[in-house]
């Protein structure tokens, strides 16, 4: 996955059904991307869901996963 966001963190949503990945948000607060994702998210977090969104580091790496459904 191509890192396309300027902060320290980025927030990219994974659509398993069209394969695509897009940067949602981005912050340089780590806290602040998950408190994103609880609001933008809400109702829809699931350990069950299809899609996906990871809240990822400057380097690329996968600080958390959460599915969506």
């Amino acid at each position: 996955m191509p890192i396309n966001h300027k902060k320290k963190f980025g927030v990219y949503h994974w659509d398993t059904f069209d394969n695509e990945t897009k940067l949602k948000y981005e912050n340089d607060d780590y806290n602040d991307c998950m408190a994103w994702i609880a609001k933008t998210y809400e109702g829809r977090i699931s350990g069950l869901g299809a899609d996906r969104v990871e809240v990822v580091n400057k380097k690329g790496k996968i600080l958390s996963i959460l599915n969506i459904k």
